[in-house]
């Protein structure tokens, strides 16, 4: 029997390099992803949208064959956007794919593959790469940072909820800053629609905006690489004892340090 991974946003950045590098140690790979790219590492690649209930449970049948022949189970919500841009300007559909994306979608996911360890008696990990803006909030990023808040809510209240579990044994969040992969871009195309529509009062921090997520645009320093996010993964899908939080960069550290002991007017002038 062989342990089993299923990461989504598997077709590129820090999915793609996750299911490469469980691959290599042995694991039996599904790579989730809304448009498969031909994921080489994967030993099975399926199709998902994490907007569709539907679609997820759809899933169950394949992932209940799967599972059974699984030594233990590793869940990796990985898949993720930012919709940036102020938050008077976003539309309806723009929060909900955001929260579709990061917490509605995932929980449910997990929920699925728990309800179908449970069933055959296999331990089931949840992993969450989650993010920085999480815990500190930034200008024109405000919904992908209630979103990502978001997450590591539902995602703690899963572990809360299923602490009866005999399948459940660990619900982990990965923090990274700023990673090199296509979030960039993506972001940047999600922040289009609005351009032409921005509040005259917001004109300057769109422009400033776009400019940092152009291409070419220098990249923040401490930035890591989508390698260096798979091996927080890896770790905490094979811990003894899994941690809750696993930090990336410094820019997570001096983050949960200055939410954790700085009162809140000290937080807003250093962050703001």
């Amino acid at each position: 029997m062989a342990k089993l991974v299923l990461i989504t946003g598997a077709s590129a950045g820090i999915g793609r390099e996750a299911c490469a590098l469980f691959a290599r140690k042995g694991y039996r790979v599904i790579a989730l992803s809304r448009q498969p790219s031909g994921v080489e590492s994967a030993d099975l690649e399926m199709t998902l949208d994490l907007e569709s209930f539907e679609q997820i449970e759809g899933l169950a049948g394949t992932l209940e064959t799967e599972i059974a022949s699984a030594e233990r189970v590793i869940l990796v919500n990985n898949s993720g956007y930012g919709q940036f841009g102020a938050l008077r300007d976003l539309s309806e559909s723009m929060w909900l794919k955001q929260f579709s994306t990061h917490v509605f979608g995932p929980i449910k996911l997990a929920a699925v593959c728990l309800r179908l360890c449970e069933q055959h008696g296999i331990p089931l990990r949840v992993i969450a790469v989650s993010s920085v803006l999480s815990i500190v909030p930034q200008q024109m990023k405000g919904a992908y940072c209630a979103a990502k808040s978001a997450m590591n809510a539902a995602h703690d209240s899963f572990w809360f909820d299923e602490q009866g579990s005999k399948s459940l044994e660990s619900v982990s969040l990965v923090l990274p800053g700023p990673v090199v992969t296509r979030f960039r871009e993506h972001a940047l195309a999600a922040l289009q629609p609005l351009l032409g529509r921005a509040s005259p009062a917001h004109q300057k921090k769109y422009e400033a905006l776009e400019s940092a997520l152009a291409p070419g645009a220098r990249m923040k320093p401490f930035t890591a690489s989508a390698s260096d996010v798979a091996e927080k993964i890896y770790r905490a899908a094979e811990a003894a004892r899994p941690k809750p939080r696993y930090f990336l960069t410094p820019q997570t550290y001096a983050a949960a340090f200055i939410t954790r002991f700085l009162p809140h007017s000290i937080q807003r002038r250093i962050l703001g």
